[in-house]
């Protein structure tokens, strides 16, 4: 096993004002050992991270639309500009690039209207703990050193013919769940059921409530439909102790053949 030491879906300045680059690493990969390409939700927190650095702002919700493939990209560019907003909350769109080629589109909105009290409405369901639930100990997408390497995993419970599953995760190098490290965890949407796995993501809808410093993530995905080839449902993250930290949400186009299994936690 081979973890990243440094989170690795972080962006750095690029040439021009509110422009960004991402130096594509191992860790943030997966697909085929011959045909690496970046994860649809490392894509999603390299955008938060620039949109945050260039908005001087905490993330509130944002889209990503998946456009291209990215295979082989060694780095992507993403750019910024403010769309609209006012003084408390601004509105933002950025392009993630390949070679010149766009291949994600970003819509966000950061900021925050202060002073506010919090009040939080879902609760997370009963499920057992991450101690006494089924270990997933090789993930089919990816392979050593990609960004399977980066997760513990744990299932809770799946419910096929319901269309739900609650799933525990956190990272093997001891990262924060902050918003770029949940907006992975929200593009896991396709695993959580079987006739969906090895599908293809169209988008990811992710709003960011608050962080956790450590600890388990669980995941509690809801599927709504399955019509004409395409998946839609939904996703809470909650912390071990209950806090809801995100919410997801997400279309993606059904595998050809079905690869469909009874799981039993």
């Amino acid at each position: 096993m081979s973890v990243a030491k440094f989170p690795f879906w972080r962006v750095v300045p690029g040439n021009r004002q509110d422009e960004f680059l991402f130096p594509v690493t191992m860790p943030a990969q997966v697909g085929p050992e011959g045909a690496p390409h970046v994860m649809g939700g490392v894509a999603l927190a390299a955008a938060v991270d620039a949109l945050e650095l260039a908005s001087g702002q905490p993330l509130l919700w944002s889209n990503i639309q998946f456009l291209a493939p990215t295979t082989h990209a060694e780095e992507l560019e993403v750019r910024c500009e403010q769309c609209g907003g006012g003084q408390a909350v601004g509105q933002w769109q950025a392009e993630i690039r390949s070679g010149g080629r766009l291949t994600h589109r970003v819509s966000a909105a950061l900021g925050a209207r202060e002073p506010s009290e919090q009040t939080i409405f879902a609760h997370m369901p009963e499920v057992p703990g991450p101690d006494a639930s089924k270990p997933l100990d090789e993930p089919d997408w990816g392979w050593p050193g990609s960004l399977r390497d980066q997760f513990e995993m744990r299932l809770a419970s799946i419910d096929p013919k319901a269309g739900r599953q609650a799933m525990w995760s956190r990272s093997n190098a001891g990262f924060k769940a902050d918003s770029g490290w949940l907006a992975i965890v929200s593009d896991f949407f396709l695993g959580a059921h079987p006739a969906a796995r090895g599908g293809s993501s169209l988008d990811d809808t992710y709003r960011f409530i608050q962080g956790e410093d450590h600890g388990w993530v669980l995941s509690v995905t809801e599927f709504a439909a399955f019509d004409r080839g395409v998946v839609h449902g939904s996703a809470r993250h909650f912390s071990e102790d209950g806090k809801l930290l995100a919410i997801s949400s997400q279309s993606g186009v059904l595998p050809r053949i079905p690869r469909f299994v009874e799981d039993q936690p």
